[in-house]
């Protein structure tokens, strides 16, 4: 049958059930495993059943003989996973019980699904004037920190420089997608060093169970590049720990220069400490609001 699938004569949903059926039954007869065992382990072999049958090269023994092989190895991986997951586990739940654990929370990922699509907007004020600059700055200081502009703000904020509020809702989306990436960025790193400081746990409990003296020294420096790697993550985590809106992100959403956002956000600051704002008293209003 699977020299028939690899031939183009059958399909492989032809021959899946029978390989599933002794996949499933294969710890059972070997090795005495319960039914939930068995599932777990035709769960974590499942998706490798395909490549098996496309890999079969007949040389005078059946399939059952390369099958019987390949779930041995097979068998070794998943039994060393489940006690490396056992260990954590055990690892986990002694430090919940101690208190000991700092952020739990970071142990888990969470995905935000954000998948608003934005196209890149254009800046539509292109007026030299001080009247438009001004305008112009005010909308840039706002988008500065979007979590905080709601329909009254925009609706504010579109009367004062002119911008639609449908372009300035495009533009707060952007700015906070850009800020989420930064957040999903950070949990990964978090993640990621969690998931090395458990190994690093697991290690230390091997350590202090193992008496073969060379395998010790092997964990031994195992730990130390694991905490050589934590550190330098560590240091990631506390550069990106903000996640605040940067200039750069609001001239990648604006089609602008950075360096038009940077001069135009610090002449704002400079001439709200001095307020000689050349504009409206709104403008003035509107600048003071944002600024608080």
């Amino acid at each position: 049958m699977v020299i028939s699938y690899q031939q183009g004569i059958v399909s492989y949903e032809s021959i899946s059930g029978y390989i599933s059926l002794y996949v499933y039954d294969y710890p059972r007869r070997t090795k005495h495993w319960d039914q939930d065992r068995c599932s777990d382990f035709f769960v974590f072999v499942h998706h490798r059943l395909k490549k098996m049958a496309d890999s079969f090269v007949f040389s005078g023994l059946p399939f059952e003989a390369y099958l019987n092989v390949s779930l041995k190895h097979q068998m070794n991986s998943f039994l060393k996973k489940r006690r490396e997951k056992e260990l954590k586990e055990e690892v986990f739940c002694r430090m919940c019980a101690a208190g000991s654990l700092e952020d739990e929370s970071s142990l888990y990922k969470i995905r935000d699904d954000f998948n608003y699509e934005i196209k890149e907007p254009v800046a539509v004020y292109k007026r030299k004037t001080g009247l438009g600059r001004t305008k112009q700055r005010l909308f840039f200081l706002a988008l500065s920190d979007p979590d905080r502009l709601d329909d009254d703000s925009i609706a504010q904020i579109s009367a004062s420089t002119g911008y639609s509020i449908d372009y300035i809702n495009r533009c707060c989306m952007a700015v906070k997608e850009k800020v989420l990436q930064k957040r999903e960025e950070l949990r990964r790193l978090r993640e990621k060093k969690s998931g090395w400081f458990f190994q690093l746990l697991v290690i230390q409990d091997k350590i202090m169970n193992e008496p073969d003296p060379d395998k010790r020294l092997w964990l031994e420096e195992r730990m130390q590049r694991l905490r050589d790697r934590i550190e330098r993550i560590s240091k990631k985590i506390a550069a990106k720990a903000l996640c605040l809106v940067t200039h750069q992100d609001l001239a990648q959403v604006l089609g602008v220069s950075k360096g038009t956002v940077d001069s135009s956000i610090f002449y704002l600051k400079r001439k709200r400490k001095t307020h000689q704002v050349s504009s409206s008293s709104e403008d003035i209003q509107s600048l003071h609001s944002l600024q608080r």
